[in-house]
C-alpha cells in the first residue's frame, strides 16, 4: 500500500450508523462554513503552520484539510519568502463553484506579492550512479545546491 495512504487504514471500521453520523456532522459542518461565508467573498488564510518544507520532510501541519473536506474551490499563492528561503503561502478560499472568484483573487496577490520567484535553492533528485550516497542508504535523496544570483 502506498504510504501516503497507510494512515487511512489504521483505524477501526465504522458501523453503518457510525458512517452515517459522519456524514450528517460532515453535513452540518458544511451548511455552518457555508453561513459563515455568505456575508464574505473569499477566507484567505495560511496554508501551513510553517514555510514551506522541503521536498523530503514531511509537512508538521497544514490548514488545507479542512477546505479539502468541503470541497470549495481554493488557490494556492506564494506570498512571501522565510529566512531560509523557503516559499510562505496563503490559500484563497471562495463559496462553492466560484473558482472565477479564487483565481481573480490568486492573480491579485501574485501581483501584488511577486508569485512563484527561482528559489534560493535547487533540490535535484539524484539517482544516478557514482553519485554521493545519502546519509540514509544507496537511494534516490535530496541534494540542495545554492543557486547562482543573477
Amino acid at each position: 500500500m502506498h504510504p501516503l495512504l497507510a494512515w487511512t487504514q489504521g483505524g477501526e471500521p465504522l458501523s453503518a450508523y457510525e458512517y452515517v453520523q459522519l456524514l450528517a456532522h460532515w453535513n452540518t459542518m458544511r451548511s455552518d462554513c457555508l453561513a459563515f461565508l455568505e456575508n464574505y467573498d473569499v477566507i484567505v488564510c495560511p496554508v501551513n503552520a510553517t514555510p514551506a518544507t522541503r521536498h523530503d520532510e514531511p509537512t508538521p501541519f497544514t490548514y488545507t484539510y479542512f477546505y479539502n473536506l468541503l470541497g470549495w474551490p481554493v488557490a494556492v499563492v506564494r506570498c512571501g519568502t522565510s529566512p531560509e528561503g523557503l516559499p510562505i503561502g496563503v490559500q484563497i478560499v471562495a463559496r462553492p463553484w466560484r473558482e472565477d472568484v479564487a483565481l481573480a483573487v490568486a492573480h491579485f496577490l501574485e501581483e501584488t506579492f511577486g508569485g512563484w520567484q527561482e528559489p534560493p535553492i535547487i533540490w535535484i533528485l539524484l539517482a544516478a550512479p557514482g553519485k554521493p550516497e545519502s546519509p540514509r542508504g544507496p537511494r534516490p535523496w535530496c541534494w540542495a545546491k545554492q543557486c547562482p544570483r543573477r
